[in-house]
């Protein structure tokens, strides 16, 4: 008797069953998760802007941006702190997490986010995974004033926290 099939038929069974649930999950509320308090304890006071909505970035991505405060410049030239949160739940999401999470040199262990988690040295830059959610964290332009690669870190590492915390 073949005792491959009813292997193959359970295996089956439980890759449609993984694919039925991510998409009855659907796509992650990264803003509800990330709000304008949430990133304003990240990066400091918030300059005046449109509220912030969660935006489908393609390849099952979710993603939530703000601006922080200003770093240099004036006018057009005005080059201020940007917070950018993306989630997913998907096979392109794991792929595409872990193309930021190379290209950011993120190599560092970040312990107590999610199942598995990795920093840039620098702080700016965090990913990590919980069941099948993959979340990025990052500040662009530089650190908030007064804080360090440690703490930076961390803080956007409770963020990617608060995004699983929705997503389950």
């Amino acid at each position: 008797m073949n005792t491959w099939i009813p292997k193959l038929a359970a295996a089956l069974a439980a890759a449609q069953w993984s694919a039925t649930t991510l998409v009855a999950a659907g796509p992650i509320d990264v803003c509800a998760a990330v709000t304008p308090v949430e990133a304003a304890s990240v990066m400091g006071p918030l300059p005046s802007q449109p509220p912030s909505k969660t935006d489908n970035a393609g390849f099952g991505m979710s993603t939530c941006i703000y601006l922080g405060p200003r770093v240099s410049g004036q006018g057009a030239q005005t080059v201020m702190l940007r917070l950018t949160v993306q989630a997913g739940a998907s096979k392109d999401a794991a792929d595409m997490t872990q193309y930021y999470a190379d290209t950011h040199k993120a190599t560092t262990a970040l312990a107590g986010v999610g199942e598995s988690a990795k920093r840039s040295a620098d702080g700016a830059f965090v990913w990590a995974k919980q069941g099948s959610v993959y979340c990025t964290a990052e500040i662009a332009n530089g650190l908030p004033k007064g804080s360090t690669a440690d703490a930076t870190a961390a803080k956007l590492g409770g963020l990617c926290k608060k995004v699983f915390a929705i997503a389950h």
